[in-house]
């Protein structure tokens, strides 16, 4: 072997060695690793009262901010935490909430508003680990100081605002759940008074291992089968593949991302119930819906019930322009998701013209929602269904229903995962060579 070709191999083995190194130390597998571990570690406090263990969840909490970040981030999340739940707590009046929602603009903008070191962290994944918790971490700070300062929720003691703002199985992915909702949701846990309550833990830790490892399972599945042409897709406008490929594609977006993101969330609950808290599901047979807002409702639950307590219905809900109030709602999710991408990527990486990939797909799922509002409420429309109803038997209707709704969240996919790098008339060409039109 001569000394360049050595000196290749040597690089393409380097390469290799990185490669691996980094998937096995990505940024799911940190978190699975070191769930697991402070999970267990959560287990050790059953014997404290029930607010020991709770600040002891707390730490464990801190800690994994530290070891997902770093010891800076860390130390600035616990103080803005604080900062904002006096502010809350401490501050009534207009004055009070005007400081509440200048710090909540201030997390909003942390990206630019803090020194670059801060997000240089353990690991080489902590720009993409605080995309994804403080997109969460937002939409519980916002709920708090909506809820107390509307009156709806009563007041909290800093353990509980910590404990659910910052509770590490779900800080990174989610579910989204309100400081009501964990407060709701907490049961003995590890903490067990006697033989029953001890053999029912021991259930509940079985079921939560094997959805642990279900959870597991999932991710590495989509990782290494699914979605593993979609950037050379999108490239070339899917001139590269054949038709039938081209048509499975979408099928496949949507399967990939619903086993990824679902097998997150089998980590967090299992984990949740491990330490004692049952936690909201995300996800209810999404494949099932006969209709784009059933899909919303099947879908990223936490999300949706967020989405429509504290945009929706505030908005107006079903009382005033719900068809505008629907768009608003689904630009709000678009621009969440734009803003998880701009802090993962940055403004370089992630400039102005790649956002309307997430803004197109809220446009199409909120018109979609409309347009099956019109056709359900408008009455000129009652003896087209009424033909429809007669004339086509119910399971026929049921299934049709269905694999619409799947065709359809299927293909608004495709500008969701547009790569920033690439135009988004690349996505219409896409629907175009589908169609034979390209």
């Amino acid at each position: 072997m001569t000394a360049d070709l050595q000196i290749w191999a040597d690089g393409q083995l380097q390469d290799l060695l990185t490669g691996v190194w980094e998937t096995r130390h990505s940024l799911f597998a940190r978190f699975a690793l070191y769930g697991a571990v402070l999970a267990s570690l959560g287990i050790v406090l059953a014997p404290l009262q029930r607010h020991l263990r709770e600040w002891g969840v707390v730490i464990l909490s801190l800690l994994a901010l530290y070891l997902l970040g770093s010891g800076a981030m860390t130390i600035s999340a616990v103080g803005f935490s604080v900062a904002l739940w006096l502010a809350v707590e401490r501050w009534p009046g207009r004055t009070g909430t005007l400081v509440c929602w200048t710090l909540i603009v201030a997390l909003a903008a942390y990206p630019w508003l803090l020194p670059a070191e801060l997000l240089v962290g353990n690991t080489s994944q902590m720009r993409e680990f605080w995309a994804f918790a403080s997109n969460v971490w937002l939409l519980r700070c916002i709920a708090y100081l909506v809820d107390r300062r509307s009156g709806k929720l009563a007041r909290r003691s800093l353990r509980e605002f910590l404990l659910a703002t910052l509770f590490f199985p779900t800080f990174v992915n989610g579910p989204i759940e309100t400081t009501e909702q964990m407060r709701d949701g907490r049961n003995h846990g590890p903490a067990v008074a006697n033989w029953s309550e001890f053999r029912s833990y021991l259930r509940t830790l079985a079921r939560s291992s094997a959805r642990f490892l279900l959870g597991i399972l999932k991710v590495l599945f989509a990782t290494l089968y699914l979605g593993i042409d979609n950037d050379t897709i999108f490239a070339t406008s899917g001139s590269a593949f054949s038709h039938p490929r081209l048509w499975l594609w979408p099928v496949e977006l949507y399967f990939t991302f619903y086993i990824t993101f679902s097998g997150w969330t089998d980590i967090s609950i299992a984990l949740g119930r491990i330490l004692g808290w049952d936690l909201i599901e995300n996800f209810d047979r999404p494949w099932q819906s006969r209709s784009v807002a059933e899909f919303w409702r099947r879908w990223h639950i936490s999300f949706g019930i967020w989405l429509r307590n504290y945009i929706y219905i505030p908005l107006g809900g079903n009382r005033r322009h719900p068809n505008l109030n629907v768009q608003a709602t689904f630009l709000a999710s678009g621009l969440w998701h734009v803003w998880g991408a701009l802090k993962a990527l940055g403004v370089t990486g992630y400039p102005p013209e790649a956002w309307i990939g997430f803004i197109l797909w809220g446009f199409l799922n909120g018109s979609a929602v409309a347009a099956a509002r019109f056709w359900n409420n408008t009455s000129a429309l009652d003896s087209l269904r009424e033909r429809l109803r007669r004339g086509l038997p119910s399971i026929v209707r049921h299934r049709a229903a269905q694999a619409m709704a799947f065709g359809f969240v299927a293909l608004a996919w495709i500008p969701f995962f547009l790569p920033p790098w690439i135009g988004i008339e690349n996505c219409w060409n896409i629907l175009r060579r589908m169609v034979f039109l390209g």
